[in-house]
């Protein structure tokens, strides 16, 4: 692997951690980082490590769509404050209404959607939108990425299928620190299962990255 890739996957790496630990219950009981603001700092890492269709990066803008979730919200709006995402300047847009998408480049879902996951999801099918859920099931749905809390940390599983249906593009350095990884059409042509851990994976998550 080239010295370029180690080196972006071990700060991946370190920002998983950083936010692991924000979800300890030490710093749970010193409220260093609220359940909120690592969702948030996950949401704007995300965009560093996925690829956009041509047509859809050249947007002036780049916004994050947040359905019911306004904690979350309000983290990245101050997360993203001075800040640019793929050298444009970010939005955090907090809707109520999935018709409220509009030239949105990703759509995190909140957790009282649990019940109509499919529903909302199947409604942005086929466009270069980043799904992201927070819900037992988030990626049976249809999600791209979808949030656990296990052991009271933050971790999050990634469907490739339901990435590349949206004609996105997920770096092997992210599908390295997700917790599970889905990707039947890419890991069967590689001889491999489709789903497992990220350490499982490994070499299959070297194969996906070349396709």
């Amino acid at each position: 692997m080239p010295l370029c890739r180690r080196a972006s996957l071990k700060r991946m790496a370190l920002m998983l951690l950083a936010a692991v630990w924000a979800m300890s219950p030490a710093a749970r009981a010193a409220e260093s980082y609220s359940e909120d603001a690592v969702k948030a700092a996950f949401l704007y890492r995300f965009t560093g490590y996925v690829d956009w269709p041509a047509q859809a990066a050249a947007d002036p803008q780049f916004i994050i769509a947040v359905l019911d979730a306004d904690g979350v919200a309000a983290e990245l709006g101050r997360l993203l404050q001075n800040r640019q995402i793929q050298n444009r300047p970010a939005q955090v847009r907090s809707i109520k209404n999935i018709r409220e998408l509009d030239g949105a480049h990703m759509l995190y879902i909140g957790g009282s959607h649990r019940d109509d996951l499919r529903r909302l999801i199947s409604s942005v099918a086929g466009r270069p939108v980043l799904v992201v859920t927070n819900a037992d099931g988030g990626l049976d749905a249809g999600s791209s990425v979808n949030f656990l809390l296990i052991d009271q940390r933050v971790r999050f599983e990634i469907s490739l299928d339901a990435a590349q249906g949206s004609g996105l593009r997920v770096a092997s350095e992210l599908l390295a620190v997700a917790i599970r990884v889905r990707g039947r059409r890419v890991f069967t042509e590689a001889g491999c299962d489709a789903a497992g851990t990220a350490p499982e994976l490994a070499p299959c998550i070297r194969e996906a990255a070349r396709q």
